[in-house]
């Protein structure tokens, strides 16, 4: 097998687990929003989730168990910011394997005369606008709505005066998320100010 065809099967095998890559970060988002949801709920309606969650685990499960909310919130809190770095892990991997695809791309066109434009010039070209609000979306709105999220419960928290152990880890938990959020943000304006974009939203 010359190195062409070497190449050629590496920018496949790249591709292919990119594109896994890519289902497992929407089923991360997906999650990350269902928990972030749960989390405001817990500000608006927190006793309706208390009875709603106790509900579910009795008739659904079997199960009569007696918790307090804030047991509920600590567990999500820690659920959230699981998902968080696992979410923006894989977000900045596959911004990074495509900035190293679009690379083979221009090898395999530049040295071996073989035009491959599927993730590179083909994508980028005439890029449609709802695209570039996805982009946007994802990439800028998301993190600060999400820092909004989390900084809106830790102020709820201490209004409500939750017990001391308990506020200081959603305050701790909630520093370091919007600590996370900013990194990715500033990751993101950085990779668009120095190029073209390399990824997918």
């Amino acid at each position: 097998m010359d190195k062409t065809n070497i190449l050629y099967d590496h920018y496949k095998d790249t591709f292919l687990i990119q594109k896994e890559n890519e289902k497992s970060r929407n089923k991360l988002f997906l999650a990350l929003c269902i928990c972030i949801l749960v989390l405001m709920l817990m500000v608006v309606y927190p006793n309706n989730i208390y009875e709603n969650l106790q509900e579910f685990l009795l008739d659904k499960l079997g199960i009569n168990i007696k918790f307090e909310l804030k047991v509920l919130e600590l567990f999500n809190w820690f659920i959230i910011s699981y998902l968080t770095i696992r979410y923006y892990q894989i977000n900045a991997n596959i911004e990074k394997n495509y900035k190293y695809i679009h690379n083979i791309e221009d090898i395999l066109e530049k040295k071996h005369k073989i035009p491959i434009y599927r993730e590179g010039r083909n994508y980028l070209e005439q890029y449609p606008i709802f695209l570039t609000f996805s982009y946007i979306f994802y990439k800028y709105v998301f993190p600060i709505l999400f820092s909004i999220c989390v900084t809106t419960k830790a102020i709820f928290n201490i209004i409500n005066r939750l017990s001391l152990p308990f506020l200081i880890i959603s305050i701790v938990v909630s520093i370091f998320l919007i600590i996370i959020n900013i990194s990715y943000f500033t990751f993101n304006y950085k990779l668009r100010k120095g190029g073209k974009k390399n990824g997918k939203a």
